[in-house]
Parts: C-alpha cells; sequence; structure tokens
C-alpha cells in the first residue's frame, strides 16, 4: 500500500480489543503497570476504573513487542504511537484515536443489542470470563410481524477453543449457561498462552507488513472466533471478537481515508455523523456454473483436473477481483468484510477517487473476463453511499436492503453495449492452422496457442488454449500442494512450468512455493500467501493465512491400483488398460473412477453388483436473502452481526464439509465442484450421495442449533461417467428447483419429499433387505412392486385432481388386488404353512400402508435395492 498509515490505522483497529483475550497475570509487565497506566486508559465509572480490556490492550502490545513487525511498534505521527492508538479507545485524545473510536462503536452499531430488550438478565461484569459466544445462527427467524426480537433462550454456546472443524459446533448450554470460576479463567489463559506462542512465528513479519497482517488476521481468527466481543452488561454475546475486529478495522481504514482526502482530519470533523463518509461497495460475479461446468470437449482423462481448475479459477476471480479493488482503492486486504458465493463486500471511503477507482477496478476486470470468456463471465461492481448514523443498530438493514437493490440493479448492465456489442472482429485471424488442433480441444471455443503445444500436462490432447492449459495445472497442482503465491507479474520466478501462462486480470501471477519467499516479500512482489487447506486434524497451519477455498477432491491411493470395480462391466480390453494406465496415487481420481465406486462387492465372490453411476448433489439454503435480511430483528442488525452469520454459514462449508469427506472414509470418494457460501455441488458414487445428504443434513440442524427456521433444499441426479458436466448440472438443478419449490425438502429419482419421510423411506429400504436376506421377497416381486407403485402414484394425483379424467385412468386403484394377488404367490416362499400365510398377509398389510402413505415416493427404497443388485 502507498499509505503506511492507513495500514496502521486497520491493523490498530483490529488490535484494539485484545486485551479480552490477554491475561495480565501472564504477561511479562513491569511490577506496577496497571496501577500507572490505568488512569491513561481506561474511563472511570461509578469511581472506578472500567474497560479493563483497553489497558490489558496496551499491555499486551508493550509486552509482546518484540514478536510483532517493527514498523508497528515503532510507529508514530505526532503525539500519537501505534499502542495509544489501540489503546486509547475508550479515552481517545486525538484525531487519529477518535478514529479508532467512532470505528468500535459503528462495529457495534453504537448500541449493541441488548439482552434487556430481548426479555433477559444482564450479565454480572465480574464474571465476565463465564459468558459464552452465543450463535446469531440460533436467533433467525422468517416469521418476525414486528422488529421485537422474541425472549432469547440462550439454549446454545461456543466452547472456548481454538478455530477447528469440531469447535465451529455450538454446544447445548448448561443449567444456568455459563462456566465457572477457575474453569472459565483457564480457558482463557490457554487461549492466550497459545496465541502468543505462535505469535513470533507468522511469517514476514520484518519483510512485508501488510503480508503480516493477513497471516495475523488467521492467527486472530483461529484463538478469537469462539470469544465473544461482548462479555458483561445487558449486551448479547453473539458476535465474536474476531468479527467486531475485522470490521472495526475495515471501518478505521475507510474513516481515515475519507478525512484524510478531504483535508478534513480534525476531531470535530471526524465526529461528524451526518456525513456521507463510506462507500458500500459489492461485487458479484456472474455465471459461475456457465464458468465451471460448460465446455469440455475432448477431455476423458483430463476432466477431473479440468474441472478441479475451474472450480479453484472462480474462487480466485472473486478474491482478487475484491483484492484489485482494494488496491485501486488503497484499502488492506480488512477492508473486505464479506467474501463467499461469488459475492464480496468491502467498506470504502466516499471520495472521488474510490468511485474513481472503482470504475477503473471494475472495467479492468471485465475487459480481461470478456477476452476469456466472450461475455459469459462478468463482475459486476457497485456501491452506495453510507453516513456513520447509518450503521447504527436502528438504520443498517436499511442500508443494506439499498446496497443490495443497487448490486442488483448493476446484475442488468454487465457490459457497455456500446463498446462490446456485436461480433468480435479478431475472432477468426486468432487461429494457428499449424497447430495440431487450432480450436482448443479441452474448451472448444477459444484458439489453441502455440505455447502451450505438447505440454506435458495436456498428454496426449496436445493442444489447448492458455486459460484450458492453466486450469489443468491448477487442477494437477492443487491436490499435492497445500500452498498458493500471488505475486505480480514481473516476479522473478525460477520454475517457469509453476506459474500461469495467463495472469489472472492480466496482473496476478500464482506459484505453488515450498518456502517463506521472503525477498518476493521484502521486494513487494509477493501479494498475498495462503494456505489452501486444513491440517489433517481440521485445524489451521501455524504461521501462513489461511485461505479455505480448495475444496475436497478425491485421490488416488495404493489400494485403488487394486480395486477390480474399474474392470467391472462391458468394456474394451483398451479401456480397461487406459483406466488402469490412469491411477497413480496422489492424482484426482477421474469421474469413471470415481462411478465404480458404486459397485458393490457380490455376495458370493464373482463380478461386483450394482450400478457404476454418479451421484450429482446440489444444494442451497432456503430463504438465506431474507435471513440475511430480516432473520434478525432490526435492532440487533449490525455491521458486526451481519459478518458473523455469513462468515458462520461459509464454515460449515468451506471449513466442516471439507474435513467431513476427508475424514469419513464412507465418502472419500465425492468431489466437490464448488462448496461455500451457501451452496454445494458435490458428485460421488450415487448411493454414498444418497446416504451423504441424510448426514448433512444433520450436521447442518446441529449447526444451526436444530432451528426450524435455517434449512437447506437439496436435489439428487444419477448419471453415468461419460454425461457431459453441463448436463449432469442442468439435472441437478432441476432436481434442487423442484425442493426448492416447497423449500427443506429433497428431490431424487424424480420425487420430492421432506427429510423426514426420506428418513422413513430408508427404514423402509433396510425392512426390504431384511426380508431379501431372509428370502421372504424375490426379484419378481420387486420388479413388479414398480407397476404397484405407479398405479398409487397415480391414484394419489386423481384424488387430488379437480379437473375431469378418462375412465380408463381408474384402472390404477386396482392396485391393492394386484397387490394381494401378487403377494400370495411371491411372498414369504421359503415359509410354509400356516407361518407363510401369516407372513404374507403382514407383508402385504406394510407395503399396501407404504403404498398408501408415499405413492411414487416409494421408488427411491425400491430403485436403490434394485440399482444395488443389477
Amino acid at each position: 500500500m502507498e499509505d503506511i498509515t492507513t495500514l496502521i490505522m486497520a491493523i490498530a483497529g483490529f488490535l484494539h480489543d485484545t486485551g479480552k483475550i490477554a491475561d495480565i497475570d501472564i504477561m511479562p509487565l513491569p511490577a506496577g503497570y496497571r496501577e500507572s497506566n490505568a488512569p491513561l486508559y481506561q474511563p472511570v465509572y461509578r469511581g472506578n476504573y472500567s474497560h479493563e480490556h483497553a489497558l490489558l490492550t496496551a499491555g499486551f502490545i508493550e509486552a509482546y513487542g518484540d514478536r510483532l513487525p517493527s514498523q508497528l511498534t515503532g510507529w508514530s505521527q505526532g503525539p500519537d504511537s501505534f499502542v495509544n492508538l489501540c489503546g486509547m479507545h475508550h479515552k481517545p485524545e486525538t484525531a487519529l484515536q477518535w478514529i479508532i473510536a467512532i470505528a468500535d462503536r459503528l462495529s457495534a452499531g453504537f448500541d449493541r443489542h441488548s439482552l434487556e430488550e430481548e426479555g433477559n438478565e444482564s450479565i454480572d461484569p465480574r464474571r465476565y470470563r463465564d459468558t459464552r459466544l452465543r450463535p446469531v445462527l440460533e436467533e433467525l427467524r422468517l416469521d418476525r410481524e414486528s422488529d421485537k426480537a422474541e425472549p432469547w433462550t440462550r439454549r446454545y454456546h461456543y466452547p472456548l477453543k481454538p478455530l477447528t472443524a469440531q469447535s465451529i459446533f455450538p454446544l447445548a448450554s448448561d443449567a444456568d449457561h455459563t462456566r465457572r470460576g477457575e474453569d472459565s479463567r483457564e480457558s482463557y489463559r490457554q487461549l492466550f498462552s497459545d496465541f502468543v506462542k505462535e505469535l513470533p512465528d507468522l511469517y514476514h513479519r520484518q519483510e512485508n507488513l501488510a503480508l503480516w497482517f493477513e497471516h495475523f488476521d488467521t492467527l486472530f481468527m483461529k484463538y478469537t472466533a469462539n470469544v465473544p466481543s461482548a462479555r458483561a452488561g445487558d449486551v448479547v454475546p453473539d458476535v465474536s471478537l474476531y468479527d467486531h475486529a475485522r470490521t472495526t478495522a475495515a471501518l478505521a481504514a475507510a474513516l481515515y481515508l475519507y478525512h484524510r482526502d478531504t483535508d478534513t482530519l480534525q476531531e470535530d470533523a471526524i465526529k461528524k455523523t451526518d456525513e456521507d463518509k463510506f462507500l458500500l461497495v459489492t461485487g458479484d460475479f456472474y455465471g459461475i456454473q456457465e464458468f465451471i461446468l460448460r465446455g469440455y470437449g475432448q477431455t476423458k482423462t483430463l476432466r477431473s483436473k479440468l474441472l478441479r481448475g475451474r472450480s479453484f479459477t472462480v474462487s480466485l476471480f472473486c478474491e482478487l477481483g475484491a483484492d484489485l479493488v482494494c488496491r485501486k482503492l488503497g484499502l488492506p486486504f480488512s477492508s473486505i468484510i464479506l467474501n463467499a458465493a461469488g459475492k464480496f463486500t468491502i467498506v470504502a471511503p466516499n471520495t472521488p477517487l474510490s468511485s474513481m477507482g472503482v470504475a477503473e477496478a471494475e472495467n479492468e476486470i471485465n475487459e480481461w473476463l470478456l477476452a476469456l470468456s466472450y461475455g459469459e463471465n462478468s463482475l459486476g461492481v457497485s456501491y452506495k453511499q453510507l453516513k456513520p448514523t447509518d450503521f447504527t443498530k436502528e438504520r443498517f438493514r436499511d442500508a443494506w436492503e439499498a446496497t443490495k437493490s443497487s448490486a442488483e440493479v448493476k446484475k442488468y448492465q454487465r457490459f457497455d453495449l456500446n463498446r462490446h456489442a456485436g461480433a468480435v472482429e479478431s475472432y477468426l485471424r486468432s487461429f494457428n492452422n499449424e497447430l495440431a488442433h487450432p480450436l482448443c480441444p479441452l474448451c472448444g471455443k477459444r484458439p489453441s496457442d502455440r505455447h502451450v503445444e505438447q505440454s506435458e500436462l495436456l498428454g496426449h490432447v496436445t493442444s489447448a488454449c492458455r486459460p484450458c492449459r492453466d486450469q489443468v495445472f491448477l487442477g494437477t497442482k492443487l491436490v499435492r500442494k497445500a500452498r498458493l503465491a500471488v505475486v505480480t507479474t514481473d516476479a522473478d520466478l525460477k520454475d517457469p512450468h509453476n506459474r500461469l501462462m495467463e495472469p489472472i486480470f492480466g496482473r496476478y501471477q500464482l506459484t505453488f512455493p515450498t518456502g517463506r519467499l521472503n525477498d518476493l516479500a521484502k521486494q513487494n512482489y509477493l501479494l498475498r500467501y495462503w494456505n489452501l487447506s486444513l491440517n489433517e486434524d481440521g485445524g489451521i497451519s501455524s504461521g501462513i493465512s489461511a485461505k479455505l477455498i480448495n475444496g475436497y477432491v478425491p485421490t488416488y491411493t495404493d489400494d485403488d491400483q487394486y480395486d477390480d470395480r474399474i474392470l467391472a462391466g462391458e468394456k474394451s480390453d483398451e479401456r480397461k488398460m487406459e483406466l488402469i494406465d490412469s491411477i497413480a496415487p496422489g492424482l484426482p481420481k477421474t469421474l469413471e473412477h470415481i462411478a465404480c465406486k458404486a459397485l458393490n462387492p457380490s455376495s458370493d465372490g464373482g463380478s461386483p453388483q450394482g450400478v457404476a453411476a454418479l451421484g450429482i448433489l446440489k444444494a442451497d439454503i432456503d430463504h438465506l436473502g431474507a435471513l440475511m435480511s430480516y432473520g434478525l430483528p432490526k435492532t440487533s442488525f449490525t455491521i458486526s452481526r451481519l459478518a458473523t452469520v455469513s462468515r458462520q454459514l461459509d464454515f460449515f462449508f468451506s471449513f466442516h464439509l471439507p474435513h467431513f469427506l476427508a475424514t469419513t472414509p464412507m465418502y472419500n470418494d465425492m468431489y466437490t465442484v464448488f462448496a461455500g457460501g451457501d451452496d454445494l455441488f458435490l458428485i460421488g458414487p450415487w448411493n454414498r450421495i444418497m446416504n451423504l445428504v441424510r448426514d448433512l443434513r444433520r450436521d447442518f440442524a446441529r449447526y444451526v442449533c436444530h432451528n426450524t427456521h435455517v434449512h437447506f433444499s437439496a436435489g439428487i441426479a444419477l448419471s453415468k461417467a461419460h454425461t457431459p458436466l453441463e448436463q449432469m448440472a442442468i439435472e441437478a438443478e432441476a432436481a434442487l428447483e423442484a425442493s426448492k419449490s416447497e423449500r427443506n425438502r429433497l428431490t431424487i429419482f424424480g420425487e420430492t419429499m421432506t427429510y423426514d419421510d426420506y428418513d422413513e423411506l430408508i427404514s423402509i429400504r433396510d425392512v426390504m433387505m431384511g426380508w431379501l436376506e431372509d428370502e421372504w421377497i424375490n426379484n419378481a416381486m420387486l420388479y413388479r412392486l414398480n407397476t404397484l407403485i405407479d398405479m398409487a402414484a397415480l391414484e394419489r394425483k386423481l384424488i387430488g385432481s379437480v379437473k375431469p379424467f378418462a375412465l380408463k385412468e381408474l384402472e390404477c386403484t386396482k392396485w391393492r388386488s394386484y397387490l394381494a394377488y401378487s403377494a400370495d404367490r411371491n411372498l414369504a416362499k421359503g415359509l410354509t404353512g400356516d407361518d407363510r400365510g401369516r407372513t404374507s398377509r403382514s407383508m402385504a398389510e406394510s407395503i399396501a400402508s407404504w403404498l398408501e402413505r408415499f405413492g411414487g415416493k416409494m421408488n427411491v427404497p425400491l430403485w436403490e435395492i434394485l440399482y444395488n443388485r443389477r
């Protein structure tokens, strides 16, 4: 960044409440530090010093200054030092200190949502350590008839532990909703001790302050995402210390730039709340599914790598698009308060330079995207001017709705038609007919590039365009490399094969390094440095910023080389050899191999049974827009709470899901096309997908505290492995849309049902499987059930219809007599005499009751059995 003070202000805003996890008994402070510094940092309330955390924040910076960048501890500007900038937010005395103080208050909506408003008693300040972070997700409602919240029951809380795939799940609260005494004190001591232990290991502490800040952000998130920001009095403790710190940093940077650029960096001007000082900038990437799924050409052997690379590239478009807007505006990464599901939100200063910077960034991004995808993809960037008072708890909802409306208008103004309408005149002239394939055989729309010809990454495909080569490169590297460096295009990268051929937006180069890249960081060539995955234990790596956008992709292991299921079915010897040769431990599995995992071992040791097919699962959270805007009462809708809801929902898909798939053997063959924000798209063995949706629904219910207002709809389609990905997506999307028409539903085999019904149907499947094992039912009867189900389904349809129907359609009402006839001849044949009669009648009664209740939905248990036994 050009202005170091902007970065300093952001970091000071971020650190201002660090004292809330600091333990003065652990910090190596000189004797008498509290007594001599309390008058400086702590205000007096009813004759006593209050807000001890401000003193502890200053103490933390002074005690651990040798573990912080020297650019921080050595910074001063006039009467301000960095320690006072962080610690004086409750007793501000200078203009810059007032900026931090105002940002702190704006982040909380001036007056935080109170327990008194929700009919609950306030929290005793003497027991602030016993307060636990409460899930905002527990509070969301769709049926609020007024802005007054319902009484808050406080049934759940987050464990006071570092962030892991396990600790993101809330726990049921104990009877008095607290943890007492030494247990709480010890929990805070452990958090703080581990936090300061990792602090000196952060990368780039002396080489690059901006990079260090991003690494610090991850460390702080790890140890404070489960710590409440407000812990005493009548404030609802449902915003984490991390989310409050992040939004305070964003507001502080924007507020500083506004007053600096308008030459009003004085205390009186900073306190004014009736000026449009802020821009709330939103970005929306259009055409995500088209980019990922459309056009795969000759990609039998490369499709899995290309799919992985494309999905990851879309995530990079959103991350780096937000980064470019920030760089154009002179803002640090912390100004991005929301970034998930192809959308981002940035808090920026309302200055002419900012408006110009937003326009420049949008134009630069879209000019590049237009050349890449010929108009299929674009990034819409819009903004709304806000006053400080718009961040108050009474007004922020309206401000957020106005921002969303601006973004919606932008959706229909993606391109300047005066510049970009009409044919692409240079398109045909861009092909090189001397190449093996002048048209890229991977995407089928861009010209192949001579610099890509014969690349080892492509194998027998030979030719490709630069973007497709890069997507194969990313798809290959991502499964083996955990860390990604984003560097400038003029950075000296030693390995020419370990980088993109077409840098993103023409300015962001990517490479997969092994070291810290200190030299590149010192020279400002290193822009971002990310760890892309969780550790095997579900934790976050030390030292480096975490960017969990990689998802989970199944890779080959040594065991796959001995799995004969890939040879099952009617395949030529040549195709079998191709499948065997493509198995290489560590590389992503092909969709054909994944489909083969749906086969089941034969009971007699013969060929595997079942259908080698894929299940395609699409799901997203119901009514998310309404929940985000109106799920909370107006009095508690603040920017920090909005950030908390967004992060916590995203964590289920980007934090929990990859770890769950990687650590659950049954689901090791699931392919993540995308998962984050509020939706997911998974491909896996069809029968495992049917089980997975139940487990995800169970886990999501636990994650949102069994809040019946927060749920997701899902659709499952079945497909052969060679089906085009776009067609798979269309079929899964149609199933999802059927579920979304009623919400909180699952659609599979063309039938839409509640999850409770699905659970019962799975229980029916288990009963029928027991009959098969006991030889009480045979295949002939199973296939006859197909006809009976169709008849029962038609009967239900006719009963519920008000339209006239043909007399012959009443044939469907005969299914009961057909069932009785078939049961007498086909059920319980292994039994004799009265035993057979009783068992046969009981089975027929069960089948009849199932058909009466479920009609066509009975295809779910039946077809799963038939497909698994074929």
